[in-house]
């Protein structure tokens, strides 16, 4: 009869979870690999008497009746060590932040946009280690929000004579005008007018809404040099969030390039980022219209079914999105064959 071999380390679930979370980070499990060989090495200097917990904590595992070790997520600190990366919280976000994606050399991660305003000369700063690109992504976001209100100020204004006519009949271009939602949201008011358009109107005596201050956009990670467009979006929602003092949902993270007329365009590495949302337990994740096909082929079905994809071609959109109720309340429904808002979440594969 042959002899029954009994593992002596079990490692539970969450401890893998929180080792793989805390402790690594890669595009590959080379780390992995050498943080369970630690495990591995401390398990068996453990069995066979030697001293390990020189700290003499009592959360270190011991064995049990037949000899196995068991390594729970509570452990781990006594066997490894502090964490090594702090996992991206969504309660970061306050007034004047928004949640973007990025995609760096180990993979898809949170991209927090954080934005102050100061009294000043109307200076912007930018910083976080950012190329020409960024840049440029963060200065069309503030003169898309100035265009806006300014351009709804000046309708709010049309009495004043001192207005400066734009357009046919003093309007602004069509590409400023608060976008109509739907047939079906029109009766909610008498048109469901765009967050900054609703600003605009309550502070209509302000065309420039950073006038006379100096406004500071950080990328957060000041050490890790950051380029592309990607980050347009959320540069826009947390510009917008320092204008409307209000907070963006906590409970959202995009990506999308943004342009002067306010269009999103498509970005790459939406795998990536979408997948980092999900890590980080994000619930929903807006993406540009031009990425469909990218969800649609690339990403995992166990991811999708956790995270809501909704799709933006408007930075209206975006904006009416994340200034909503947490739980949608206060976003009116989609017209099918309407540019609503944000399209309905696409079906599950």
């Amino acid at each position: 009869m042959g002899v029954l071999w009994v593992p002596l380390l079990e490692v539970t679930p969450e401890a893998k979870r929180e080792l793989i979370a805390k402790w690594t980070t890669e595009s590959g499990v080379r780390s992995l690999e050498r943080r369970v060989a630690q495990i591995c090495r401390w398990t068996a200097l453990r069995l066979a008497g030697s001293e390990v917990s020189p700290t003499g904590e009592s959360g270190a595992p011991t064995p049990d009746a037949i000899g196995r070790i068991t390594v729970d997520a509570q452990h781990l600190h006594e066997i490894i060590g502090a964490e090594m990366y702090e996992p991206d919280l969504a309660e970061r976000l306050t007034v004047g932040v928004a949640m973007g994606l990025a995609v760096t050399n180990t993979g898809g991660q949170l991209l927090f946009v954080e934005a102050s305003r100061s009294k000043g000369s109307g200076r912007l700063t930018v910083t976080g280690q950012l190329g020409e690109v960024m840049v440029e992504s963060v200065r069309t976001a503030m003169s898309l929000l100035r265009s806006r209100v300014y351009y709804a100020a000046l309708a709010t204004n049309g009495s004043d004579s001192s207005v400066v006519r734009v357009g046919r009949g003093g309007e602004a271009p069509a590409a400023l005008r608060p976008m109509r939602l739907s047939s079906a949201t029109e009766s909610r008011s008498e048109q469901h007018d765009s967050i900054l358009w609703q600003f605009a109107r309550k502070e209509h005596k302000t065309q420039d809404p950073f006038a006379g201050d100096d406004i500071h956009v950080h990328f957060p990670a000041g050490a890790i040099p950051k380029d592309g467009p990607s980050a347009g979006v959320a540069t826009t929602l947390a510009l917008a969030s320092l204008l409307l003092d209000r907070p963006v949902r906590s409970d959202t993270a995009v990506t999308g390039e943004v342009t002067l007329r306010g269009h999103v365009l498509p970005v790459g590495g939406v795998r990536d980022k979408v997948l980092a949302a999900h890590r980080a337990g994000i619930r929903h994740v807006l993406v540009p219209f031009g990425n469909q096909r990218h969800v649609q082929d690339e990403i995992p079905e166990a991811a999708l079914a956790d995270v809501d994809i909704r799709y933006v071609k408007h930075i209206e959109q975006a904006l009416s999105w994340a200034f909503s109720e947490q739980d949608g309340s206060a976003w009116p429904p989609a017209a099918p064959d309407k540019l609503s808002g944000i399209s309905e979440p696409r079906a599950r594969l």
